[in-house]
């Protein structure tokens, strides 16, 4: 492995990818953070033709557009929210370019560490950078869940990065609040442009699937290696998840907000759950007033 240098991390930043269709669950974890964290910066990654539904946003968070962190041969395909066209790959799916936003943004916004939190995230505790750094070392998910779609995924950062699929163990790298240190993503994008001989983001836009927490927790520990990321393996509960649990059921969803672990400082309430987001306001006003 090759050893990398890294410096102390002085600038965190949230960082969200949304878009509209997700606006009531952004403009909630907007609010959240600004009442748990309110010394925390955040980023909003919105496709241009969304601009103009998130502007209100702009006096707590800083929008990015995404066509802004792409090269100008990349473009969205006009009527269609779910594909986007490359002069120099066949069309990529929404999904898969979500995941090179995520990318690029780390890469440009200039902060030392990007914390990534999906739209359907929501803070109910105060939240600090204290919690997820130890010394100069920044937390990163690495967890034993593996599932047919993490073994899938970690195959093809293997073959991203030039390492043998054989060899390496599987570990989970997939949640909320991911933190990310910019000089690491830095080092994963050569690394993908050595081993393809291509741009990045056409090397990751050929991609049928992958994931960009998988690729970069792979790229952390088995390119760069903990030891010389910057980084650490950490498996704290920071976020409750609404995974497997029926939303639709009262006493469930009760539950699911009554009983908080003592390191978890938000909820996720997925956006496939179907839950509208006015419903769990009120839990989450009742746990911001109680303090609990």
């Amino acid at each position: 492995m090759e050893p990398s240098k890294h410096s102390p991390a002085k600038q965190f930043t949230l960082v969200t990818k949304s878009y509209l269709p997700d606006l009531a669950r952004c403009e909630l974890l907007v609010e959240s953070a600004q009442r748990c964290s309110p010394g925390l910066k955040h980023h909003l990654i919105i496709d241009h033709r969304d601009i103009p539904h998130f502007r209100h946003l702009a006096d707590r968070a800083t929008i990015i557009t995404s066509e802004d962190l792409l090269p100008w041969w990349v473009k969205q395909v006009p009527g269609r929210r779910s594909v986007w066209l490359s002069l120099r790959s066949r069309p990529t799916r929404g999904w898969i370019m979500q995941q090179v936003l995520k990318i690029a943004a780390a890469s440009q916004i200039g902060a030392d560490v990007s914390v990534f939190c999906d739209s359907d995230v929501a803070f109910i505790r105060p939240f600090s950078t204290s919690q997820i750094i130890a010394g100069e070392s920044v937390a990163l998910l690495d967890v034993e869940f593996v599932n047919e779609e993490v073994q899938r995924w970690t195959t093809v950062a293997a073959a991203l990065l030039g390492l043998d699929a054989a060899t390496l163990p599987m570990r989970g790298h997939v949640g909320n609040l991911i933190c990310w240190r910019q000089e690491n993503v830095a080092a994963m994008i050569s690394r993908i442009e050595t081993v393809s001989g291509v741009d990045w983001r056409v090397a990751l836009m050929r991609q049928p699937t992958f994931s960009e927490y998988i690729l970069y927790g792979v790229h952390t520990r088995a390119v760069l290696g903990y030891d010389s990321s910057g980084q650490h393996p950490s498996a704290a509960p920071l976020v409750k998840v609404s995974w497997g649990v029926d939303m639709h059921d009262e006493t469930a969803f009760d539950e699911f907000f009554t009983s908080f672990e003592p390191a978890t400082v938000a909820v996720m309430v997925h956006s496939k759950d179907g839950i509208d987001p006015a419903r769990y306001r009120r839990r989450l006003e009742g746990i911001w007033a109680t303090g609990s």
